[in-house]
This record gives structure tokens, C-alpha cells and sequence, in this order.
């Protein structure tokens, strides 16, 4: 039986959190906190009881999901999801796991191959509700169990990444969010267990936006983060920025390449002085190093 998580999200955080008024025309945010608290965003299938307000999208960035495998979840019973109503059951599928949507012409092999899984591990997943090629259906989403996030719906393959007229967002150009001299890769990408990387440095060391974009959450996470931000950078880029010490921007707030947001901490589930940062692409969790400056 799946555990049953509801987490608080952009709470104060836990007792003893102290919040800073702004000053000197900044916004300063620290806290006291207890590690215990807070446990790291599940890597397995987890059930999750729907709260006011939840959208797939948001919850994708509480538990670290890919935006594109939020399309199949589904209820107990294995039913698709495709409306959120406060107070239902969901399973929100494992970190390892992507979603796809079957289109004209595809057969189970070739999706097994695109994904580098077999097509029995398809076969065997009974939300596919699967029993032969004949089941397979052009529009409707396919569960695909620990896949290599690598790869992408081979329909979004290329698609170009249009800057929006008037749009005052990233240009995909990343810089290091900690200077590069500062830090080291304590904890590298692993699929389907730490898609993120780890960067090593002094406590309070300044946090800088990779690149242009909308602050588009800020505060405290009880899913392992701590203190963190979420930048939308417009071009279907979103950075994450987690276990602050502090951070000196709001929801809404529109931050520019290189300024410096936060201050490295360890709070949440963090054992020492790190930032937590990672990168989605189209809603896919990629290595940041992938696209980070050498």
C-alpha cells in the first residue's frame, strides 16, 4: 500500500523559523531548522491526496517529476487522471518512470527502443492495461517504467525554442549559478535517483540565477528541498535552486541573468553545505551539465 503524503507547501517552514522584513531595499529570508523534519522527494510511485488548488504542473516541481510523466497518473484503480479534484486519491508515478503518448504509426517495439526499455516491461505495467499491439491506441498515454530521461517524446525531438515577442526571459545561454572557482560536483546526475547536481561550497556563499526568467516559487519545501526557488525562464527552461540558507526574491519576481538570489545552506534534507540545482527542458529533468559552460 503506497504511503500517503500531503505535504504544506510554501509554509513558513519548520518552529523556530525566523523571517527578515525587507531592508536597504532588499529581501532578506533566513531560518533556524530542524533536518529531521523534512524527507527527500520519493523516488518510488507514492500516493498523494489531492489539495485546493493543485495543478499537475506544480506538483511536478514538489516532487520532482518530470512535467511530461504527470499525464499518467491515475487514480487506485489505475483510470487516468485528466481533472485534479481536492480530496481524491493519485499516484504520482516513480522518479525513474517517463509518460508517452502513442502516435500514428508507432508499435511497441519501436516506443520500447526509443526509450531504451523492453517491450515486455511495457507489457507488464497493468495501469498500460496491455496485452498485445492490438491494445495500443494513437492519443493515449503509455507508462514507461524506468526509462532513460535522456530521451524525449520522439514528437517534441527538435522542437525549436522560439524567444516570445516582448518576453523579458532567458536566453538558454546558462551561466553557473555559484562562481565556478567556489564550487565542485559533490553529487553528480543519476537517473532515477539524484537528477540534479550537487554543488560543494561555504555556507552563505551567493546563489545566482542561471538565467533570465520569472520567480515562479520561493520559500520553504517540506518535500526534502528546504528553502528554495523555482525560475521560469520563459523558452521552456525552469531551474531549480534548493537547501538555501536564504533567498532575496518573491513569487512574481523577475530576476536577471547572474543576480544573485540566495545564499547556499543546508536546509531540508541536506547533510552539509551544498546547492541542489537542477534544470528541466520542456519539462524533462536533464543533467546540468549537459548544458552548463565548461
Amino acid at each position: 500500500m503506497p504511503v500517503v503524503v500531503q505535504p504544506q507547501r510554501d509554509d513558513p517552514g519548520p518552529e523556530g523559523t525566523t523571517v527578515f522584513l525587507p531592508f536597504i531595499g532588499s529581501r532578506l529570508f533566513s531560518a533556524a531548522h530542524d533536518v529531521s523534519q523534512t524527507d527527500d522527494p520519493k523516488t518510488a510511485a507514492f500516493a498523494y491526496i489531492v489539495q485546493e488548488g493543485d495543478a499537475l504542473s506544480d506538483l511536478a516541481i514538489e516532487f520532482g517529476r518530470d512535467l511530461r510523466t504527470m499525464s499518467c497518473v491515475h487514480n487506485s484503480d489505475g483510470v487516468p487522471v485528466k481533472q485534479l479534484q481536492a480530496g481524491d486519491e493519485i499516484i504520482i508515478p516513480a522518479l525513474s518512470d517517463l509518460c508517452h503518448r502513442v502516435k500514428r504509426g508507432e508499435t511497441l517495439d519501436k516506443i520500447a527502443a526509443w526509450y531504451g526499455v523492453d517491450k515486455a516491461s511495457l507489457l507488464s505495467v497493468p495501469q498500460n492495461k496491455l496485452t498485445s499491439e492490438a491494445d495500443l491506441q494513437v492519443g493515449r498515454y503509455l507508462l514507461i517504467p524506468d526509462a532513460r530521461s535522456r530521451y524525449r517524446d520522439p514528437a517534441e525531438e527538435n522542437l525549436p525554442r522560439p524567444q516570445k515577442e516582448g518576453w523579458r526571459y532567458g536566453d538558454g545561454e546558462f551561466i553557473w549559478p555559484i562562481e565556478r572557482q567556489l564550487t565542485w560536483v559533490s553529487q553528480g546526475f543519476r537517473h532515477g535517483k539524484h537528477m540534479a547536481i550537487d554543488l560543494a561550497t561555504r555556507g552563505g556563499t551567493q546563489v545566482r540565477a542561471a538565467d533570465t526568467g520569472a520567480v515562479i516559487k520561493a520559500g520553504w519545501s517540506d518535500n526534502g528541498y528546504g528553502y528554495r526557488i523555482v525560475i521560469d525562464h520563459g523558452i521552456d527552461y525552469v531551474t531549480v535552486y534548493a537547501h538555501l540558507s536564504e533567498y532575496y526574491v518573491e513569487e512574481g519576481d523577475i530576476v536577471t541573468k547572474g543576480e544573485v538570489i540566495g545564499a547556499v545552506g543546508s536546509t531540508g534534507n541536506s547533510t552539509g553545505p551544498h546547492l541542489h540545482f537542477e534544470i528541466r527542458d520542456y519539462g524533462y529533468l536533464i543533467d546540468p551539465l549537459l548544458v552548463l559552460p565548461r
